[in-house]
C-alpha cells in the first residue's frame, strides 16, 4: 500500500474513532469540527480537504463500511441479498460494528444510512433495472435499514 493511501486510511480511522468517542459524551449537533479534529489529532484544513462538514464525514464512513462489507460478502444479484446466508452475514457484521451503528443512531443520522445504502446498491447494479428489480432493491435497502435500526438497535420504550 502506498504511503499516501496509508496516510489517508489513518486520517479516516482517526476521525471515525474521534467521532465515536465524542458521541459518547455529546450529541452530534453540538460536536464541532474543531473538537473532532483535535480529538483525531489532525489539522482542520486536513478535515476540509476531504469533507465539507460532519455529515459528509458520516456519509463517507457509511460508504466505506459498505464497501468493506462487500469485499467480504459479495452476492452477485439482488435476489441473493435476500437469502438467509446473506442476511446472517449482515447480522454478524453488525455485531462487529455495533459501536459505530449505535453512534449513527445516537446522532440521529440513521436516515443517512438508508440514503447511502440506496446509492451503494445502485452502484453495485449499474445496469438499467426493470421495475421489479428496482422494487426489490429498494425493499432490500429498507429491510436492511429496519434490521439495523429497529431489530439490532431496538428503540427504548
Amino acid at each position: 500500500m502506498g504511503k499516501r493511501i496509508e496516510e489517508k486510511k489513518i486520517i479516516f480511522e482517526s476521525l471515525k474513532e474521534a467521532l465515536l468517542v465524542l458521541l459518547d459524551d455529546d450529541v452530534f449537533n453540538k460536536i464541532s469540527v474543531t473538537q473532532l479534529v483535535e480529538k483525531a489529532g489532525i489539522a482542520r484544513s486536513t478535515f476540509y480537504k476531504y469533507f465539507n462538514d460532519k455529515e459528509d464525514l458520516v456519509r463517507f464512513l457509511i460508504q466505506e463500511e459498505m464497501k468493506e462489507f462487500d469485499k467480504r460478502f459479495h452476492p452477485k444479484t439482488i435476489e441473493e441479498r435476500y437469502q438467509s446466508k446473506y442476511i446472517n452475514e449482515v447480522w454478524q457484521y453488525l455485531l462487529k460494528n455495533k459501536r459505530a451503528i449505535k453512534g449513527i443512531a445516537k446522532a440521529g443520522l440513521s436516515h443517512l444510512y438508508l440514503e447511502e445504502i440506496y446509492k451503494h446498491l445502485l452502484e453495485l447494479f449499474p445496469y438499467r433495472m426493470t421495475s421489479q428489480e428496482m422494487i426489490n432493491l429498494y425493499g432490500l435497502a429498507g429491510a436492511q435499514y429496519n434490521i439495523i435500526f429497529n431489530l439490532f438497535l431496538p428503540r427504548s420504550k
